[in-house]
């Protein structure tokens, strides 16, 4: 694949994880919920690494970018929100976050997610091609 397939891929699981969630959160599910906003904010940011050449293997790589990605768009959220849903992540394996919790950090999540992939330039932006 190349470097735009790829961080369309990164976009497409970001956006289906996200639903995911949703559904998770409806049906009840508050530690699968989170596992899936934490997936999409991770792959969120994957994208956006993506759409500048870099590639994010490891979870300390991803944690290191939002890191990066914050300051460099002096966003603080950025990395907050990727705090938030690193816990969610955590919450996975320990289940003590209650459905409403889980609410609450989904709508922040989302909106983080929506703002990095909007940070993604268009095809035409990118170079060569315009």
């Amino acid at each position: 694949m190349n470097q735009r397939e790829v961080l369309e891929k990164y976009k497409s699981q970001s956006i289906h994880y996200f639903e995911n969630a949703l559904s998770s959160i409806q049906a009840g599910n508050a530690g699968k919920a989170g596992e899936f906003l934490w997936g999409s904010m991770a792959l969120a940011l994957k994208a956006v690494a993506a759409s500048e050449g870099k590639e994010l293997n490891a979870h300390w790589d991803i944690t290191d970018y939002a890191r990066k990605l914050a300051k460099k768009t002096e966003d603080e959220t950025i990395l907050d929100v990727y705090g938030s849903a690193n816990y969610l992540h955590s919450n996975f394996y320990e289940a003590g976050l209650s459905l409403e919790e889980v609410q609450t950090y989904a709508e922040r999540i989302r909106t983080t997610v929506a703002k990095l992939l909007s940070l993604i330039p268009e095809e035409s932006e990118e170079k060569g091609e315009g």
